[in-house]
């Protein structure tokens, strides 16, 4: 009888190999742009002190997966890959400023799991620390606009705005703070619900019927200086896919000057697939050091969910030719050949038992491999070998000598 297996967590995820192989590519393209642009490497802890993240993000802070551990310590499971940051700033004096860093790593939410949002998921962080340049503001955003071309995911839009610009104009609406973080809670969500809605919302949380007109009319008047000179420098630095969003928030707490998010246009259902802003009083609230920052992150799973679904991704394989195995008194040859492939640089596998081509080359295909190497014995003495191109279906024999050259010429 077969024992009743443990599911998995609503919320998380399993990822098989085809999954993982399409998330490490993706992660390699977008780390090597980061580098390009000059961010270098660091990894922290999934755990830190519940104390780091107290009070630092708002009514997001009741999604954190905290608890106590064996010392009776109150620790907590990364809820993002910034407050981290700011404990590394803090405690490592030496690093020299302006600090450029980026992470990919996972971080936990206990949110409501839904269409590309999941309770474990994977962050692609960049961030600047230790400058107030509206260049380091633009750098950031452009960073994240050439990792996202570089995956060659269609059309996508970043849409900004500024908190100092949205903090300016609820002064002049003369807004109590309740009802500003009223305000600001129900315009994040605009995108999901619709203007009618917000409008009701508004209206329903006691805030002045002409709330939104009031608003808009001050911010467009306001914002004027500041988009003209935005755009123009988010253009010198290739930037043009913008749209200026007034009506855009940021629901965390922490930000202080620009704040932008990037969509899918053929996946808008998706909501933001990437996002930040500047921080400027985080790390100060922290460490007690004044010390500004800008920062953006790609949110991996919810990409690659939309990309799933567009077809953009496609089907990947651990290894890329196959040694066939067709007679046990030939495994010493095949095992010879393996591993002058592997010797190459080229991914290769081994048939591990002799069986019928027709079993082999299901297995090969299931696993989008791209070459098979075909042995009996009568190539064997001769020397030569049959490749087979599993994608085009094309096969050559060629001479065992140049087994490593024709194999790459099929490859590249």
């Amino acid at each position: 009888m077969n024992k009743e297996i443990p599911q998995l967590l609503k919320g998380f995820r399993d990822y098989l190999p085809d999954e993982q192989l399409a998330r490490r590519k993706v992660i390699a393209k977008i780390s090597e742009v980061f580098e390009r642009f000059g961010f270098s490497p660091l990894d922290t802890p999934a755990l830190e002190s519940y104390e780091l993240f107290k009070g630092k993000l708002g009514e997001d802070e009741k999604l954190m997966y905290k608890f106590e551990d064996l010392g009776g310590r109150e620790i907590a499971l990364r809820y993002d890959l910034t407050v981290p940051l700011a404990r590394v700033v803090g405690q490592y004096r030496e690093l020299v400023l302006p600090f450029k860093r980026y992470q990919i790593g996972n971080v936990w939410r206990a949110d409501k799991p839904q269409k590309g949002r999941f309770r474990e998921f994977m962050q692609c962080d960049i961030d600047v620390v230790g400058s107030s340049s509206i260049n380091a503001d633009v750098e950031v955003i452009a960073a994240l606009v050439a990792a996202f071309k570089s995956l060659e995911i269609g059309t996508f839009e970043v849409k900004y705005n500024d908190r100092k610009l949205v903090d300016e104009v609820l002064g002049k609406l003369k807004l109590s703070k309740e009802e500003i973080v009223k305000f600001m809670r129900t315009m994040d969500k605009l995108d999901k619900i619709g203007e009618e809605k917000v409008v009701e919302s508004l209206r329903e949380q006691g805030l002045d019927k002409n709330i939104w007109a009031e608003y808009t009319k001050i911010m467009d008047e306001s914002s004027r200086e500041y988009v003209t000179r935005t755009e123009e420098l988010l253009a010198g630095a290739g930037v043009t896919q913008m749209r200026f969003d007034k009506y855009l928030m940021r629901g965390l707490d922490y930000y202080t000057g620009i704040v932008f998010e990037f969509t899918l246009l053929e996946k808008p259902e998706f909501g933001s697939v990437g996002s930040g802003g500047r921080y400027d009083n985080l790390i100060e609230n922290i460490t007690g050091v004044k010390t500004p920052a800008v920062g953006g992150s790609i949110g991996l799973d919810r990409l690659l969910a939309a990309l799933e679904e567009m077809d953009v991704v496609a089907p990947q394989t651990a290894t890329e030719v196959i040694v066939f195995n067709l007679d046990a008194s030939l495994t010493a040859n095949y095992l010879n050949m393996t591993t002058n492939l592997r010797d190459a640089g080229i991914d290769t596998e081994f048939f591990y038992e002799p069986a019928k081509l027709d079993k082999q080359f299901k297995y090969a295909e299931s696993k989008n491999m791209q070459v098979a190497v075909i042995v009996g014995p009568e190539e064997a003495g001769a020397r030569k070998v049959n490749l087979k191109n599993l994608r085009e279906k094309e096969q050559r024999t060629v001479d065992l000598d140049d087994l490593i050259t024709e194999v790459k010429s099929m490859l590249w």
